[in-house]
């Protein structure tokens, strides 16, 4: 697969720290996928990145399950929910979610 036919994983805010970050999407659609484009800025071009995912219950996240969250706001369930409750809304907390974790340097 070429870079241009990887699936861009996309960002509402574009908030990354060196190492791994990871980030919470709603359903099973990016569990499995071993490679994506992402943009650090908005101004600069997307870069390849491998992925790790794991797929579980949201009701059963910890705080050591997001604790590389990219978003600060999102490094706790509870803060978690109100963000995904804006992004996806009637987003239920016994959905599951795939969480995709990627290293940046």
């Amino acid at each position: 697969m070429s870079a241009c036919e990887l699936p861009l994983l996309d960002f509402v805010n574009l908030q990354f720290h060196p190492g791994r970050n990871t980030s919470v999407r709603r359903g099973e659609r990016w569990h499995g996928v071993s490679r994506a484009q992402l943009r650090r800025h908005p101004d600069e071009p997307a870069i390849t990145v491998a992925l790790s995912t794991r797929l579980l219950r949201f009701d059963t996240l910890t705080c050591t399950d997001l604790r590389d969250e990219h978003d600060p706001r999102c490094r706790t369930p509870d803060g978690l929910l109100q963000v995904l409750r804006q992004f996806y809304p009637g987003f239920d907390a016994g959905e599951m979610v795939t969480l995709v974790h990627f290293v940046l340097d």
